[in-house]
């Protein structure tokens, strides 16, 4: 069961507490909270989306000497279409980036950078609307400067040519202790990481809403007792359904 625009738009206007909340309600306490070891690059993100996914594995592959100008030749070689070239360090087949997508990848805590400045901001002009990896992300500085939706687990210089090969592209992974499965909804902001069972997210998403719903009442009262100014964490929406 697909996750319909009208559930990932509360997704969108939700905290993952109160999703989590949401998860307690329905017996899945603990259930779907990524390892707090993934966290955000910079302080402020919050998407919502829908996982693609992807695994890989920790190789040894050591790339030999050569010249610059080889080295700059084989990094990315391709054929003309497109697939990988024989002498190519850094093999195609791992191709991501969509609309409402949240890229989840699964590393195994390597220090080999998979994500960085680059690919993050060629994904993003697809559509894409997150990236957690349980791994690198490298470039940390200029993925801060671009502001890009990541959370990772390491952050390093390393390259990934001869160090990490592809297990799995769009199957299920185990992403920070909790499996993801393609289609599976994404919360993620300063809390944390959750994912939203497709299964489930009509409900899930609801009870999350009236989870915000009862704070959002409760703090602007003690708003209003203490003289703070309304700001939009307090602001009540119409419920969408």
């Amino acid at each position: 069961m697909s996750i319909n625009t009208a559930t990932l738009e509360i997704l969108r206007k939700v905290r993952t507490s109160d999703v989590t909340d949401a998860l307690d309600s329905l017996g899945y306490m603990n259930t779907y909270e990524m390892d707090p070891r993934i966290r955000p690059m910079w302080d402020g993100i919050k998407f919502a989306g829908i996982a693609s996914t992807a695994a890989f594995r920790e190789i040894n592959h050591p790339v030999p000497r050569m010249s610059y100008e080889e080295f700059d030749d084989r990094q990315y070689k391709r054929n003309q279409d497109g697939s990988s070239h024989p002498d190519a360090l850094w093999p195609a087949g791992h191709s991501f980036g969509g609309p409402d997508e949240v890229h989840v990848v699964d590393t195994r805590q390597s220090r080999c950078g998979l994500l960085g400045s680059n690919n993050l901001l060629n994904a993003r002009t697809m559509g894409s609307v997150g990236f957690i990896i349980d791994g690198a992300c490298r470039d940390s500085d200029e993925c801060i400067l671009q502001k890009e939706p990541i959370f990772c687990s390491v952050r390093s210089m390393r390259h990934m040519a001869g160090r990490l090969e592809l297990a799995s592209v769009n199957e299920p992974i185990n992403c920070g202790g909790v499996i993801v499965r393609p289609g599976d909804g994404i919360i993620a902001d300063g809390d944390g990481i959750v994912v939203v069972p497709q299964s489930e997210a009509e409900e899930i998403a609801k009870r999350a809403w009236l989870v915000q719903e009862k704070d959002r009442n409760q703090r602007r009262a003690f708003y209003d007792k203490m003289g703070m100014p309304h700001d939009e964490t307090v602001k009540q929406e119409e419920r969408p359904w």
